[in-house]
C-alpha cells in the first residue's frame, strides 16, 4: 500500500489527467510495461505532494489479491473521526475492474486480464481536510494444470494441459524431473518408479508456473 498523504492545494486533478492520457493513448498501442507503469505514475502524482499523515482509513484485506473475473469483498475502517463515509475509485485507464460500493464496503469485480491495479480511498476528516490512500489490488491469472496429479506405470504416456485465463497468450512450456515431454504436453513416464514433479511455465509471463505431481509405479 502507498502511504496516506494529505491533499495539497496544488495537487493534480487526477481525473482530468487520466482523461488526457486516455485520449493520447488512443493513437498508439501501449506495451505491457507501459500499462503497468502509468497507473503507478498516477499514484505518485496523486500522493507526491503534501506532508505525510497517519492513515485515516485502513483497508481489509490490506494486500488484496483475486483471480481474473472473480469478485472480492473489501472493507474500510476509520481510524479517526470522519465527516462522511469514504469514497472509492479505481485509478486505471485500461479496464482495471468494477466497484459496487456501499459506504464502508465495496465489491470489486476483477477484469479478465491479470495485472496490478490501483484503488483510491478518499476520506474527509471532521476538520474538513481530505486524506487519500492508494492501495494495490493484484489480479492473478488462472493457471490450472489438468490433471494436477497422475498415477502412471513406467514408460506410460499421459497428456497434460493447462487452463489459462488472464494472460496475453495461452502457450505453456513443460519441464520434467524425470521422463520426457513431447509436443503439446505429451509426457512419457521414466522407467524408474518414484514420485516426480512436472513444471508448467507460461510463455507470456515466466513468473507464472504450476506443478504437477506424478507417481510412477
Amino acid at each position: 500500500m502507498i502511504r496516506l498523504e494529505e491533499v495539497c492545494p496544488k495537487s493534480w486533478n487526477l481525473r482530468g489527467l487520466t482523461g488526457i492520457i486516455q485520449m493520447h493513448c488512443l493513437g498508439f498501442l501501449l506495451t505491457p510495461s507501459a500499462r503497468s507503469f502509468l497507473p503507478l505514475a498516477f499514484a505518485a502524482l496523486l500522493l507526491g505532494c503534501g506532508s505525510s499523515a497517519p492513515e485515516a482509513v485502513s483497508l481489509d484485506p490490506p494486500a488484496p489479491a483475486v483471480l481474473v473475473g472473480e469478485r472480492l469483498q473489501l472493507h474500510a475502517s476509520a481510524n479517526e473521526n470522519l465527516a462522511a463515509e469514504p469514497e472509492w475509485e479505481l485509478l486505471d485507464y485500461n479496464g482495471g475492474g468494477l466497484l459496487s460500493t456501499r459506504g464502508l464496503s465495496t465489491t470489486y469485480l476483477a477484469p479478465n486480464h491479470a495485472g496490478t491495479f490501483l484503488l483510491l480511498i478518499r476520506a474527509r476528516r471532521s476538520d474538513g481536510s481530505i486524506a487519500k490512500a492508494v492501495h494495490e489490488i493484484r489480479v492473478l491469472p488462472l493457471f490450472l494444470p489438468e490433471p494436477a496429479t497422475a498415477l502412471l506405470q513406467t514408460g506410460q504416456a499421459q497428456t497434460f494441459t493447462v487452463k489459462v485465463k488472464g494472460l496475453a497468450r495461452n502457450d505453456v512450456t513443460w519441464k520434467a524431473e524425470a521422463g520426457s515431454f513431447r509436443d503439446n504436453g505429451n509426457y512419457i513416464a521414466p522407467m524408474e518408479p518414484g514420485t516426480y514433479h512436472l513444471t508448467a511455465t507460461s510463455t507470456a509471463d515466466p513468473s507464472v508456473t504450476a506443478t504437477v505431481t506424478v507417481i510412477v509405479n
